[in-house]
Formats: structure tokens, C-alpha cells, sequence
């Protein structure tokens, strides 16, 4: 019987191998081999890899002219003293010179701009005057700009093409991963921002799942009701489901809800460094018991305070633990852009592991353009924020992080003093940074016709609901202004007492938290941003 067996099976796979040859040829013969040995031998999947891992060190040594490329990674870290800027330009430019140049036509893709054409001192001039930066430091804006332009025509797209900006971006990951208490073997991207970090958080672990987890059609991400807008925009671009959960009076996610809310469907468990809303960092280490629990990656969004709470944490502030000190965080995302005081757009997608990583970065090979394969949602990544973001972490050093953190958090501490002396005001929970929003408790005053106020005297306000709240992040900037800021918060209250029916954006606000059916609040803002984005006289 086993003969006869042997005999079918045999059949079987020589006409699955015939019909592969006579449809695909002997490359559809030869990948149904493999296919065949990676599922079905043992030992082959380990080998394979061991091959590809050889190979990758010797195209990386090829491509790179030197050994030193593929050595072992090492773990970088925030200078301990801010370099100057004339150093730090020294180097840039010394990197800069070894790489390949569009001026001499030697290069025939990836730049389609020089120095050489007519419109670029006004496309430089359009730029430096809308760098946003720390306006308390000069020099660093100085040499944000200079560090943008002088790679303003580069491309990330390509690793090899441009070893200089290769070397800034990992060696921003690797410095940004040292300050999150991980190791040389976190892995990562930097990307355009906070968003794109997420979507490429968000698309990992989906992959991840489907690989680790094929049983699971309908995969769930379980996080508080406080998490960033962006993971809810990647569930819905990615085909995943967000669950919800409360959040306690401190505006922690509800951890005994999280447990209750994790299926047979989950795929990762997110939490808050803080959340944006309120500026709490959520129990991080009670997630992570149960991630252990259930056997489920752990990722933190600390786009908010990545760039701040490492350092305050470091003044003696009181933080709980967050990032890779925790064994189960397996991801954490950071944006350089906000705290780290880099120009925009910059943020770092982190992953404890290669392994974890792998399943973000994007491969094809059947274009005729060549092979592909990108390490983030962008094809063209600009030359110039990769160069900004390794420049500002230079130049900033961890005593100047230290600096401007003591700063801004006394200026925050003392703006949420006044307002818990203001008997109608609180400040929402008990923030862990240099952020807070405040709300009414009285019965007599609206906080929306408090905001209106504060938009009369010349303050944007930031309005926040569910409950109805002021945000307000605070910056270096905000310390000249801070004495006029809590004088016109205690004025606008006074002045808001009785008034009922606020204006403008606060009045949007008043009017959509009375709608019940949340659908029409979606097609309200679709339809306000669509007529927004129209080119008028």
C-alpha cells in the first residue's frame, strides 16, 4: 500500500512540475521546487537563509567598496557635548564630496535638480523662510538650513547611491534607539513623519501576522480611545480593526478593558508615550504583562515624547517606565520633527529587531526598471531632513536636550499651576510632560466660549472633546509669554461666565459633540476639508 502511495504522490508532483514547465517554463519549475523545499524539507528554511545572509554581506561589501560595511552593527549615541556648527558642516560636506555628483552628469537617475538651474536661489529662499524650528536658537536654524540645502538635491530613495545620506539616517536610528534605552540590534526607518512612522508600524505587524497567524482573517489592533488618529487612517488603508478601549480619570488607558478586549483576533496591543490628547504616558508596563500574556507584540507611539521624556526622565522627573526597558516592547516610534527640535518633516519607526523590521520593507523583482525594494512608505525620500535630522542631534548634543527640557518643563509646570488656581479650571489628569489641556468645572463657564476669548486676544487655540478641553504643547518659545498667557486665560474666564453659545471652530465643536450617528460628523469633515482645498481668487 505505502508503494502505491509513493507511486501517486510521485505522479502527482511530476504532473504539477509538467504543468509549471509547459505554463511558466523552467523558472516557474525551478520556484516550484523551492516552494516545495521551504515548506516541506526541515533544515532547508535555516540553510536558505544562512546562503541569502552570506550573499547580502558580500553585495553589501561590493556595492560599498570596503569590508567595514558589512561589519556588525554598533550602537551610536547623542553626543554627550553639542558639536559646533563648523564641525559639524566640516563632516557633512567631507561625506558629501565621496559621494556621487549630478553636477558633472555622471549620474542618470534618482536627481533631477542641480545648483545650476535658474529657479533654485528662489526654491532655497522658499524653504528658509518656512523652516520651523527652535526660534530661541538662531545658530541651530542656521544650521538646519545649511545641512537641508547642501543635500537638498539628494535622494534616500537608493542606499548605495548616496553613502553619505545612508550614514546619517542609520546613524540617526542607532542614536535615537541608544536615548530609548535599546541596543545595536534595534532596527528601523526614518520616515516623513508621525503618521508615516505609524502606517509603517501598522503595515509591519499586519504582515507579521500573516506569516505568524494565517488563521486570522480579521486581524485586530487593541489600543486606548486616546491613541493617535494615524493608527485608526492605517487600519482602515491596511484592512485591520481598531478596539477601542477607555481610559481611567487620569486618562490612562483602562488596562482590566484591555485585557477584556483582546481575542483570538489580536495582533498587537499599542500604547501612549505619551498620548497627544492630555499628555499621559499610559501603564506601558501593564500592557506589557499582557502582551506576555497573550503572547502579542508591543508597540509604543511616543511621536509626542520621544524627544522629551528620556531627558526629563534624566532631570529627575517623575516618568514610568516606557520604552525597550521594557523586555515587551517591541516597537516604539518617535518624531524627531517635534522635541527633538528637528526641522520637519522627520520621525523614527523603531523595531527591537531586524526580524521585526523585515516584515516592513517592501520588495519586488519582475520590473523592467531593475529590482526594488523600499524600507518605507516613500520612494523618493528628500536627502535634505535626513541631513537635518543627523545635524540636529550633533549640534544638540544630551546637554542641550537637558537644557531645553528643564526649560520648557518649567515653563509648563508653571502655566498648570495657574490654571489649578483658577477655581473653574483643572488641568485633565496628571501629565508627564511638557503638554496639558485644561477643563472647565463649572457649571457657568464654557471652556469653548473660553477658547473663542483667548482666539480674540490673538492665542490659536487647540480645542480637544469627549470631554471638551484646551490642548496646549509647550515650547521654548512659550516662556516670554507665559505671564501674558495665564492673565488672559483668568480674564477670558471671567468674561465667559454665563455666555453659552461659543464661535467659530468652538461653535463646530459645540454643534457635532450633539450628533448622535457619528457617520454624519465624517461626512461634515469630508466634505469641510474638500471645499477647503479648493484654489480660489
Amino acid at each position: 500500500m505505502f508503494l502505491y502511495l509513493s507511486y501517486a504522490m510521485f505522479g502527482c508532483v511530476l504532473y504539477y512540475l509538467s504543468n509549471c514547465l509547459l505554463k511558466e517554463g523552467i523558472m516557474g519549475v525551478g520556484q516550484a521546487l523551492i516552494t516545495f523545499l521551504r515548506l516541506g524539507v526541515p533544515g532547508f528554511e535555516p540553510l536558505l537563509q544562512a546562503i541569502l545572509a552570506n550573499e547580502v554581506k558580500g553585495a553589501i561589501k561590493e556595492f560599498s567598496s570596503g569590508a567595514s560595511e558589512a561589519s556588525p552593527a554598533v550602537l551610536k549615541h547623542i553626543p554627550e557635548h553639542g558639536l559646533t556648527a563648523e564641525e559639524i558642516l566640516a563632516t557633512m560636506e567631507d561625506l558629501r564630496s565621496k559621494d556621487v555628483s549630478a553636477e558633472d552628469g555622471r549620474l542618470f537617475a534618482y536627481v533631477y535638480t542641480t545648483e545650476g538651474d535658474n529657479h533654485w536661489p528662489l526654491v532655497r529662499k522658499a524653504f528658509e523662510s518656512a523652516t520651523k524650528t527652535d526660534p530661541s536658537s538662531a545658530d541651530a536654524k542656521a544650521l538646519v538650513q545649511e545641512a537641508y540645502n547642501m543635500f537638498s538635491h539628494e535622494n534616500g530613495l537608493n542606499p548605495f547611491a548616496f553613502p553619505s545620506l545612508r550614514r546619517f539616517e542609520t546613524e540617526v536610528i542607532s542614536m535615537t534607539a541608544s536615548m530609548l534605552n535599546g541596543d545595536a540590534n534595534v532596527a528601523g526607518s526614518l520616515t516623513s513623519g508621525g503618521t508615516e512612522s505609524i502606517l509603517c508600524i501598522m503595515k509591519a505587524y499586519r504582515d507579521r501576522a500573516r506569516k505568524v497567524w494565517p488563521h486570522i482573517k480579521k486581524p485586530e489592533v487593541v489600543a486606548p480611545i486616546t491613541i493617535h488618529p494615524a493608527f485608526n487612517k492605517a487600519a482602515a488603508y491596511f484592512d485591520l480593526t481598531m478596539v477601542l478601549v477607555p481610559v481611567d480619570d487620569n486618562s490612562q488607558v483602562d488596562v482590566h478593558a484591555m485585557s477584556k478586549a483582546i481575542t483570538n483576533n489580536a495582533v498587537l496591543l499599542v500604547g501612549s508615550a505619551p498620548q497627544y490628547p492630555h499628555a499621559v504616558v499610559d501603564p506601558i508596563e501593564d500592557i506589557a504583562a499582557l502582551a506576555k500574556k497573550f503572547g502579542l507584540p508591543l508597540h509604543v507611539d511616543a511621536c509626542y515624547g520621544g524627544f522629551m521624556l528620556p531627558w526629563i526622565e534624566r532631570l529627575g522627573y517623575p516618568v514610568p517606565k516606557w520604552d525597550f526597558r521594557v523586555p515587551e516592547v517591541t516597537s516604539i516610534s518617535a518624531d524627531l520633527h517635534k522635541y527633538g527640535w528637528g526641522a520637519k518633516g522627520a520621525s523614527c519607526a523603531l523595531f527591537r529587531n531586524a526580524e521585526l523590521r523585515s516584515h516592513l520593507i517592501y520588495a519586488y523583482t519582475e520590473w523592467p526598471g531593475g529590482l526594488f525594494a523600499s524600507p518605507s512608505f516613500a520612494g523618493t525620500r528628500p536627502g535634505g531632513y535626513i541631513a537635518a535630522s543627523w545635524a540636529t542631534l550633533m549640534y544638540m548634543g544630551q546637554d542641550g536636550y537637558l537644557r531645553k527640557a528643564k526649560q520648557v518643563m518649567n515653563t509648563c509646570q508653571k502655566l498648570q499651576a495657574a490654571v489649578n488656581k483658577i477655581p473653574e479650571l483643572t488641568v485633565v489628569g496628571t501629565p508627564h510632560m511638557t503638554g496639558f489641556a485644561l477643563k472647565s468645572i463649572a457649571q457657568d463657564v464654557n471652556v469653548l466660549v473660553v477658547s473663542d476669548l483667548l482666539e480674540s486676544k490673538g492665542w490659536k487655540c487647540e480645542l480637544q472633546q469627549k470631554p471638551a478641553t484646551i490642548h496646549f504643547s509647550i515650547m521654548p518659545h512659550h516662556t516670554a509669554v507665559e505671564d501674558k498667557l495665564i492673565a488672559d486665560i483668568q480674564a477670558s474666564v471671567e468674561q465667559a461666565r454665563g455666555q453659552k453659545a461659543p464661535d467659530g471652530a468652538a461653535a463646530m465643536y459645540g454643534m457635532t459633540a450633539n450628533i448622535p450617528d457619528r457617520s454624519i460628523v465624517s461626512d461634515f469633515l469630508i466634505k469641510l476639508l474638500g471645499d477647503v482645498y479648493v484654489c480660489r481668487e
